[in-house]
């Protein structure tokens, strides 16, 4: 009912609008923006259960357009959207993000007689991607509401759904642009997104990984509310404008003199002005005909006749290889210096309560490119937590945090006959603390790597 409404509302703005005064321009034009997103609040179902705060994060948006000249407009809309939630329900130990990257089709009205400034409303309808991650874990003793009931209180729990679907969505758009020239406006733009509901399935672990089940959640009410700013640019000719109101017609021509030629005179259109090119050296001319002769050098470039190109000779880079400057040769420090030494360590650091961090994809590329060049004997993942939190649900927690690591390499291509993973909770800290303290130099998983040979062998 409530898209049935605000459907109507639309449909009956844009109806109405025809009858007021218009100006407009006819072309294709591109568009980008960037601002501020907030999901509306939205439930859980099924499987997993709980309210989500809705919250605000940037969005962004591209379209490529064509505009009709009578204040009417097409566009093909991208926009992408991804918030943190927070918690599910507002209940500890649970996290929730959801991202929403959309294709529309929208159509988009102009109003004139405002001179520069151009209020518009739109509607669009189309696809979505959305991708949710939700998890909520507990420990023995401890069990999360989130999660499928059937589980016993002496069961270390944790459901989670991590999974991307496709549905329909449709949003409604109200703006205003500035012509900051001819070509160039400056766009600003509220929009309301609405997408329909779509399950997602995960996971639930009672009792541990031999007790998975598969489970089903679905988002329910998702919507979200944009307010972007950017610039739209016109690829429209620079012909007159065409300015329609209710009774007549009215043209207006281009001012005598206005186009700056290339050879700095002005002329009433750019057909007025004398003929000229842009030669290869820089240098301009009424004709190609009329440019400076030119050859082309063994390395690509231009010169005026063969004694000006560069003398053409080479050299062996470090690797073997020809090149016909040092500059060109394969850069080499990077590697050598992943080869350099038998033993390494590369330590992955976490944000309190999180799976991963910033830096986890920059040490996992440093560990691969490893792997890839130097001669690995083998690798030993060793995850390690701070204080805060049960030692049990700790231990949990590092022995997951190194197992992910692990396969994410096994993924990219390492063997995994040579890659273990363990985890020592909080048994082993980097500094000394107190319990239940929170202490983001001990919440780490180290990689040590062993070579059975120092330097490139690939």
């Amino acid at each position: 009912m409530k898209l049935q409404l605000l459907t109507a509302v639309a449909v009956t703005a844009l109806m109405v609008a025809p009858s007021l005064a218009t100006a407009g321009e006819q072309g294709w034009y591109v568009r980008g923006n960037v601002g501020y997103g907030s999901l509306t609040d939205m439930d859980l179902t099924g499987d997993m259960v709980g309210r989500l705060d809705g919250n605000g994060d940037i969005a962004g948006s591209v379209g490529v357009g064509y505009a009709f000249g009578n204040n009417w407009r097409m566009e093909l809309d991208g926009s992408q959207l991804w918030n943190d939630l927070g918690a599910i329900g507002g209940e500890a130990n649970t996290t929730a993000d959801l991202r929403l990257r959309t294709g529309m089709f929208n159509i988009i009205y102009d109003f004139s007689d405002f001179g520069s400034w151009v209020p518009y409303i739109g509607a669009g309808l189309g696809v979505t991607d959305s991708r949710l991650n939700a998890q909520a874990f507990a420990n023995i003793g401890f069990i999360s509401s989130a999660c499928p009931n059937g589980s016993t209180v002496l069961s270390i729990v944790n459901c989670r759904v991590f999974d991307s679907e496709s549905g329909t969505a449709w949003q409604l758009i109200a703006g205003l642009g500035f012509d900051i020239s001819d070509r160039l406006v400056w766009d600003t733009q509220y929009r309301y997104l609405n997408v329909s509901t779509q399950a997602f399935e995960g996971i639930n672990n009672v009792g541990g990984p031999a007790n998975r089940t598969p489970i089903t959640t679905l988002v329910e009410d998702a919507g979200a509310h944009m307010v972007l700013t950017g610039f739209r640019y016109r690829f429209g000719g620079e012909g007159r404008k065409v300015r329609t109101t209710k009774y007549k017609t009215v043209y207006s021509a281009p001012a005598a003199a206005m186009y700056a030629c290339a050879d700095g005179s002005r002329a009433a259109s750019l057909s007025a002005c004398v003929p000229s090119v842009t030669c290869w050296d820089g240098s301009t001319a009424a004709s190609a005909s009329s440019c400076p002769v030119q050859v082309q050098c063994w390395d690509g470039s231009l010169a005026a006749d063969a004694a000006a190109c560069p003398v053409q000779s080479t050299i062996t880079c470090w690797d073997g290889s020809l090149a016909y400057e040092q500059a060109s040769c394969p850069v080499q420090t990077y590697v050598q210096s992943l080869c350099a030494n038998e033993y390494r360590q590369e330590i992955i650091y976490y944000n309190f309560n999180k799976g991963q961090s910033a830096e986890t994809r920059e040490k996992i590329q440093r560990i691969l490119d490893t792997a890839t060049n130097c001669a690995v004997g083998n690798i030993n993942v060793i995850g390690h937590t701070d204080t805060s939190g049960s030692a049990a649900y700790n231990l949990g927690l590092s022995r997951r945090r190194a197992a992910d690591v692990r396969q994410e390499l096994i993924r990219q291509g390492v063997s995994k006959a040579i890659i273990t993973s363990e985890g020592k909770g909080e048994t082993q800290l980097f500094i000394d603390t107190g319990d239940s303290v929170k202490e983001q130099l001990n919440r780490r998983t180290e990689v040590l790597i062993s070579l059975t040979e120092t330097g490139v062998v690939n």
